[in-house]
């Protein structure tokens, strides 16, 4: 989590193409940097498959392609730094390094479930939670927080942030993918019932679990 704030692009997209066209990316090949998701179909099957890492996107619902609403999403010109967003969700997931990097006592508590060393690295009050997981294909060790920022204009905004660690054999280089979900409860309080930051985390379940770090290794 080090990094989450100067590493990960925040796009904030003021529109996209008027065209109504459902932008696919080809495996291996890098993603539109402009798109836009319009229906379930596409929702469910998209795939990105970058030279770091691979996973699908999250779990789509009805509700999110009715009316005028549907996902959008951006990415970096090499495909390593990809923002989605869809009303009140907002999910950002980039590659930390270009290179494998050399494990510190940071990466060395990752590896011992040390949650005594980040509480002391980060503060005891930097996060409303703060705990290890299990996500992706090969089953990588995840630094995961919750928290809220402060200031009157964030009070209703919630911030899940999941750090995946890929190790080499020998546990001296790794490689992280960060990912990062937004929740901005709506104004509209039969839109707050329907979109809620446990659905968030309930949907981006499918994300975190086909999640694959590739490696030099």
């Amino acid at each position: 989590m080090r990094y989450v704030i100067s590493m990960i692009i925040m796009i904030m997209m003021i529109g996209c193409s008027g065209s109504e066209v459902n932008y696919m990316m080809a495996t291996g090949e890098p993603p539109p940097t402009f798109f836009k998701i319009t229906d379930m179909k596409t929702m469910n099957n998209f795939v990105f498959d970058t030279k770091k890492f691979s996973f699908l996107l999250p779990q789509g619902k009805v509700i999110d392609f009715e009316g005028d609403r549907f996902w959008r999403g951006a990415s970096s010109r090499d495909g390593n730094t990809i923002t989605l967003f869809n009303g009140p969700y907002h999910i950002d997931i980039a590659f930390e390094n270009y290179y494998p990097q050399k494990v510190t006592k940071y990466e060395r508590a990752i590896l011992d479930n040390n949650l005594t060393y980040f509480k002391k690295f980060f503060g005891e009050d930097a996060f409303d939670k703060i705990y290890m997981r299990h996500y992706g294909k090969e089953s990588y060790k995840c630094l995961v927080t919750e928290y809220r920022q402060k200031g009157k204009y964030y009070k209703n905004d919630k911030y899940m942030g999941v750090s995946c660690y890929k190790f080499n054999p020998s546990k001296t280089e790794y490689e992280c993918v960060v990912i990062r979900l937004t929740y901005s409860k709506p104004l509209d309080p039969k839109l707050a019932r329907i979109f809620t930051y446990e659905d968030l985390k309930k949907r981006a379940r499918r994300m975190l679990d086909s999640l694959y770090i590739k490696s030099l290794w």
